[in-house]
């Protein structure tokens, strides 16, 4: 387990997005942390060059077959994502959608995806389309951001404590995994701000307090 922060913050989940094959990570990010989460990690790191935000990840959906990007990237950026993703096998497609921030309203992981009720449904197909997997419409805690409240690998996850008992009985049957509740960063629900992981490593923002540490730490050393 990596302990980090990025930018001075320890919502780490804004400019990463880990799969089981390769992990994307915002340019600006100095190399010794790429290093660092490169070891941790063990896949092929990936750089994006967004020009007006150091955010990343909420504007991508991944796993180890595909990635789609919402229209906010600039085309060169794009074009140097997409080839990059060629060399790997991995399915790319742009998506011009209302809700910008896609990976906020969809989990997913290599054996299922969950969507927001409020994602169209030719979204979804093409989520289903791309990333190879299919996908069930929930919410966790009723709220509709669901790919903010967990973060989850193929192993388990991290859902906040909010979630029912119903939602988390769906996803875990959907994705094929066990669901942990957890804050992260000192008691933060939203999962995904400060957790990035895939069946290799966790990282987590240095934030994190020793309950929530020993949680991560014992889930994933025993699976």
């Amino acid at each position: 387990m990596l302990r980090l922060k990025v930018f001075g913050s320890a919502n780490i989940g804004l400019y990463f997005k880990s799969t089981n094959k390769f992990f994307i990570y915002h340019a600006n990010i100095i190399k010794r942390k790429i290093n660092l989460v490169h070891e941790e990690l063990k896949v092929t790191p990936i750089p994006v060059y967004l020009v007006d935000t150091l955010i990343t990840s909420p504007f991508i959906v991944a796993n180890r077959n595909g990635v789609i990007v919402t229209s906010l990237f600039e085309p060169y950026a794009l074009d140097d994502l997409a080839n990059k993703l060629k060399e790997l096998d991995v399915n790319f497609t742009v998506v011009d959608v209302k809700y910008t921030a896609l990976g906020n309203i969809i989990l997913v992981n290599d054996r299922g995806a969950i969507s927001s009720p409020i994602l169209p449904k030719s979204i979804r197909k093409i989520v289903s389309d791309v990333l190879d997997v299919e996908v069930v419409s929930s919410t966790i805690g009723r709220f509709s951001y669901v790919g903010s409240l967990a973060a989850v690998n193929n192993k388990f996850g991290i859902s906040s404590p909010s979630i029912k008992k119903d939602e988390k009985q769906l996803i875990e049957d959907v994705l094929k995994i066990k669901l942990y509740e957890s804050t992260v960063n000192n008691g933060v629900e939203l999962v995904s701000l400060g957790v990035v992981l895939n069946d290799n490593g966790i990282v987590v923002g240095e934030d994190s307090s020793g309950k929530e540490l020993m949680l991560l730490s014992a889930v994933f050393e025993s699976l």
